[in-house]
């Protein structure tokens, strides 16, 4: 009676704290694509309350990019317009919207001139009529061999569209989508060497250099890049290995550092984070109004490990550390995950989302992503292979480093793969407070020491849940949207934010070739 007294008290508890989350569900008319398989790539606010968005489709039995929707939606979500772009040796690889105009930037291989471009689509925003406005970069035959160690003929061939994306243009906007920077990987086996183009909004070069650091690319492993929003100059962070290390297993001792590069017209230099007591496990760049800062995780065991969170403050125009930190998880947040406090680190975290708050204080999230294998053929030895989307991780920590809160959501989902988009999750950070929305079962289940687990149940019947996390870092889940009020289940991990406040989220559902998007509105 006493366990039935106090789940009756949790529960009640987390409702009436529920009632504090206000989050407006908005969805669109139901509609159908001519292709079953859509994913939402880009998304952007049309300046008038309304949002336009990029969605690649896919076809044929291996599931590879067949060309792209894009929809006008008004702030009803009544569609204003739509059309279809097909793809053959073309890639998008981002929106803007400026001034009217709806722009698209468009990596080519142009198979009558052996060139390839990045190139700027443009249509004005009512008429979704996309015309070239310009080509940014143009390489030619020998140039693109020389880049990527592979002719434009001999990409023709092996497909174009399974090529490394990032290698064709990774394309990365300043925070205020003043500048964008075009990062190429360049084929290079003696060197780590990529080729960064920046551009402002107006499609004018900035500058353009080849940045180069002296390791085998085998030995380097390119983490993100970062645009500043006053300069266009480009921070660029990587995971470099010692000579060999990947051979040869040192003790006691990393076998890896993390790097910082800053890159302007006419100079690159850099700072290396070397770490003796503990392990970097991951690490990637957020850009302050004053500072850039690398957060991520890192052990006191070996690098796939994660004891706590790390965060190094830097001056943008001298790259000098002014602060660093490694602060381990608190005992509430291993009481979130295990039920009781023990001396255990976690693994299998996967980064997703990082948030940089006015007063330069970060969020950022992970989950505990890993696959395992099921025998399905017997004697044969068949092998199913088992997507699995556990626990969320939540960290806030200040300016100067201190960890604020870490709070672990416990769940359990997972998949061999055919709905993968359905699973995971989606994060936005609104003023002081983080929102987590997830795809769960209404039956949320009680588990030790009075915790709650959110768990999956029917993928296409899962009720969409909102979860809390205030400036203290309480949380509280509330159901947004019934399975049984969407004709559709929408894909929680490819929701995008639509404003700079990150007030407004868009999804997209999906059921056969039944779509709709939903717009989520938080109060």
């Amino acid at each position: 009676m006493r366990k039935i007294f106090t789940l009756l008290f949790l529960f009640s508890a987390i409702v009436i704290q529920a009632q504090e989350i206000s989050i407006k569900a908005k969805s669109s008319e139901v509609f159908k694509d001519d292709k079953k398989h859509t994913q939402l790539v880009f998304s952007e606010n049309d300046g008038n309350g309304g949002f336009v968005t990029v969605r690649q489709y896919l076809g044929g039995l291996l599931k590879m990019p067949k060309g792209y929707y894009i929809d006008h939606f008004d702030a009803n979500l009544k569609k204003l317009g739509e059309t279809e772009i097909e793809i053959e040796d073309n890639q998008i690889k981002g929106l803007m919207i400026k001034d009217g105009f709806i722009y698209l930037l468009e990596s080519y291989l142009d198979k009558k001139e052996d060139t390839f471009t990045f190139n700027i689509l443009q249509s004005p925003i009512n008429e979704l009529n996309f015309t070239k406005k310009q080509t940014l970069i143009t390489l030619g035959e020998d140039e693109f061999t020389k880049y990527f160690g592979v002719g434009i003929s001999l990409l023709f061939i092996n497909n174009f569209n399974q090529y490394d994306s990032s290698a064709l243009g990774e394309v990365t906007f300043s925070a205020n989508r003043e500048f964008f920077a075009v990062n190429f990987d360049i084929k290079d086996k003696d060197k780590q060497t990529q080729k960064i183009f920046v551009f402002n909004n107006d499609f004018t070069p900035v500058w353009d250099r080849v940045f180069t650091k002296d390791v085998k690319d085998k030995e380097f492993k390119y983490e993100n890049l970062d645009v500043d929003s006053e300069t266009g100059n480009v921070y660029l962070l990587g995971k470099v290995f010692d000579k060999n290390s990947k051979k040869s297993k040192k003790e006691d001792k990393t076998k890896y550092h993390y790097e910082l590069f800053k890159l302007t017209a006419d100079s690159q230099n850099s700072i290396s984070f070397d770490s003796t007591d503990n392990y970097i496990a991951s690490l990637f760049t957020v850009r302050g109004r004053n500072k850039i800062s690398c957060v991520g995780f890192y052990s006191e065991r070996n690098d796939n490990r994660y004891k706590g969170v790390v965060r190094y403050n830097l001056d943008p125009k001298t790259l000098e550390i002014s602060s660093k930190s490694f602060m381990p998880f608190s005992e509430e947040f291993i009481k979130d995950k295990y039920g009781k406090v023990k001396d255990k680190e976690l693994r299998n975290l996967s980064y997703k989302s990082a948030f940089i708050l006015e007063n330069d204080d970060v969020v950022f999230n992970a989950e505990e992503f890993y696959t395992t294998y099921i025998n399905t053929g017997g004697m044969n030895g068949s092998t199913r292979v088992v997507f699995h989307y556990d626990d969320i991780v939540s960290v806030k920590m200040s300016k100067e480093g201190k960890l604020i809160w870490a709070r672990n959501i416990n769940k359990r989902q997972a998949t061999s793969g055919a709905f993968n988009e359905y699973l995971s999750f989606s994060c936005s950070v609104v003023n002081d407070d983080t929102y987590i929305f997830i795809n769960c079962s209404d039956k949320i289940r009680k588990i030790s020491n009075d915790r709650i687990e959110f768990k999956q149940g029917n993928i296409k019947k899962a009720n969409l849940y909102a979860i809390k996390i205030d400036a203290q870092g309480d949380y509280t889940f509330k159901n947004i949207l019934d399975n049984d009020k969407t004709e559709v289940p929408y894909n929680i991990s490819q929701g995008i934010g639509t404003t700079n406040d990150g007030k407004e989220m868009v999804f997209i559902g999906r059921n056969g070739k039944k779509k709709q998007f939903l717009k989520l509105t938080i109060l």
